[in-house]
């Protein structure tokens, strides 16, 4: 882990909360990565939550070879060469406003977007037996076919499939084993947006 203080700062074409906090860590680039770099990094972050989730390394080459366009010279070119992280925008996996919307096109947060994810939460048990407002997976699959209806009219078929690498994922990563069952805490993906920052139980196992 990087010791100084200052966060490195994060390109507004990187519109994944998730990569946008591995940048911020310090953990990758701003601009590009290997394949091989950028599929160490997720599997080793992933490992540091609870219960030590495992990331396929296939899957994640396979997304990231992707990541930048579909055609198959950029395909192959990522695949021998990088991926570049500050290119994301408007890419494949882009799904240009069809999701929660809590990033903007410009990578500022929406501060309604994100206090919407409470109404899809509930109070869960942490295993320590303290309470928190969480997402489980049947409540993240209910808030995601919202977004997706929201969007009618300007959404893709595929940005529905999008949405199950996002925050099924996600919640495998970053989520909690609580007394019921695995759950995202609403704080600590309220951190993950404005201060891309990853749980700090996660982070003091990279040092």
């Amino acid at each position: 882990m990087p010791t100084n203080s200052k966060s490195p700062a994060v390109s507004s074409n990187n519109p994944c909360p998730f990569l946008r906090a591995l940048v911020s860590e310090g953990l990758l680039p701003d601009d590009v990565a290997s394949l091989g770099q950028v599929t160490d990094v997720i599997t080793r972050v992933a490992k540091t939550g609870d219960g030590q989730p495992n990331l396929p390394g296939a899957a994640i080459r396979a997304i990231a070879a992707g990541a930048n366009g579909l055609n198959p010279l950029q395909v192959v070119r990522n695949a021998k060469d990088s991926v570049q992280l500050n290119a994301l925008r408007n890419g494949p996996l882009d799904k240009k406003g069809a999701g929660s919307g809590i990033l903007d096109t410009e990578a500022n947060v929406v501060k309604a977007k994100l206090d919407r994810l409470d109404e899809f939460a509930s109070e869960k048990l942490s295993a320590s037996g303290e309470s928190e407002r969480g997402l489980d997976l049947s409540e993240l699959v209910h808030m995601m076919n919202e977004n997706f209806k929201r969007a009618a009219g300007r959404r893709r078929v595929i940005d529905r499939f999008l949405m199950d690498g996002e925050w099924p994922i996600l919640l495998k990563v970053m989520g909690k084993s609580g007394k019921n069952g695995r759950y995202l805490s609403v704080d600590e993906v309220r951190q993950l947006f404005l201060k891309r920052k990853l749980p700090e139980r996660m982070v003091s196992q990279l040092a």
